[in-house]
């Protein structure tokens, strides 16, 4: 039975690296890969820049399809979708719930102690609101995070 696979993606390293996982799993099942980013909103001083955050989105989305046409390039069904959010952890998990995804894979960048307390993690957050199951590839290149 083909899944489908929500892949969330900032254009980073530890995202391409999720790219390859997720498509190593979709190739030859008839799996389809839902290219996923989340822009957060430009926030001046409580104003909203919506200016930068249309081009923010715009990046995001041609980094997306950059994305989707390797996936395609490989032989896997892959699909683009955007979305505005201040919380990227919940955009990811409104997301699968929407396209009924069976599984999430995403990048991690497995920071840990401080960093991870001030940076907080999308990763975590959506593993502990996902519905579904979520899988964590770290970065594994050299000079990458």
């Amino acid at each position: 039975m083909a899944r489908t696979i929500l892949l969330p993606t900032d254009g980073s390293a530890t995202a391409k690296a999720a790219r390859r996982f997720a498509v190593d799993i979709a190739k030859g099942e008839g799996d389809s890969i839902t290219v996923f980013s989340v822009a957060e909103p430009a926030d001046y001083e409580g104003v909203e820049d919506e200016t930068v955050t249309a081009a923010i989105s715009s990046y995001l989305r041609e980094a997306a399809e950059a994305e989707a046409a390797e996936i395609r390039g490989e032989g896997v069904g892959a699909t683009v979708d955007v979305a505005v959010a201040r919380d990227p952890g919940e955009a990811i998990v409104r997301r699968a719930r929407e396209i009924g995804a069976d599984v999430i894979v995403m990048g991690t960048h497995g920071r840990t102690g401080l960093a991870r307390a001030v940076i907080g993690s999308v990763a975590d957050r959506v593993i502990r609101r996902s519905p579904v199951p979520v899988v964590l590839v770290p970065a594994t290149g050299e000079g990458e995070p």
